[in-house]
């Protein structure tokens, strides 16, 4: 997740703030999407469209996710439920990889919701241990932000993924 943001510093500066705010996080969920396809190509046939699939569902979960960020007055509770459905959204729009061949891909939907929440408040946490100061630089902030909610959310959602493919099936 940081390096997607940190690639896309010079797309910010250059296009309208619109525009970034989509390009932003393709990048960066195609960059995590090929991350999660190493994962994946050993345990799903068309295990590239992930890697299509995590774009566009960050793209759309990004736009919804900050949409409710920013018209809801309560920044903690309103990161919360961007949060949510940031990762409710991502998943499901991953979600169709999974449930052709992989059973029970269900859990891919709540344990990536859960995992970007909790990404989100530590993120919040490591934010305001960083700096006491009232105003900390964008870039830092994004960094440290960025940083943070992508380990914790990617160990999250990379133990479920993982839990996910190696599961085996229940018989009825």
């Amino acid at each position: 997740m940081l390096v997607g943001f940190l690639l896309t510093i010079p797309l910010v500066n250059v296009l309208d703030l619109a525009i970034a705010r989509l390009a932003v996080p393709v990048v960066a969920g195609a960059l995590i999407g090929f991350s999660q396809w190493i994962v994946l190509k050993q345990y799903v046939t068309a295990s590239t469209d992930w890697i299509l699939a995590g774009g566009a569902a960050w793209a759309a979960g990004y736009a919804l996710g900050l949409l409710l960020m920013l018209n809801l007055p309560n920044t903690l509770v309103a990161g919360i439920l961007g949060s949510l459905i940031f990762g409710a959204i991502v998943a499901q729009v991953q979600w169709p990889v999974f449930r052709r061949e992989i059973p029970n891909s269900w859990m891919w939907i709540i344990s990536s919701a859960v995992g970007w929440t909790i990404g989100f408040l530590a993120s919040q946490g490591a934010l305001s241990l960083f700096s006491n100061e009232p105003a900390i630089h964008p870039a830092v902030s994004t960094a440290v932000i960025a940083g943070t909610n992508g380990l914790v959310a990617g160990a999250i959602t990379g133990l479920a993924l993982i839990w996910i493919v190696r599961r085996p099936e229940r018989v009825a």
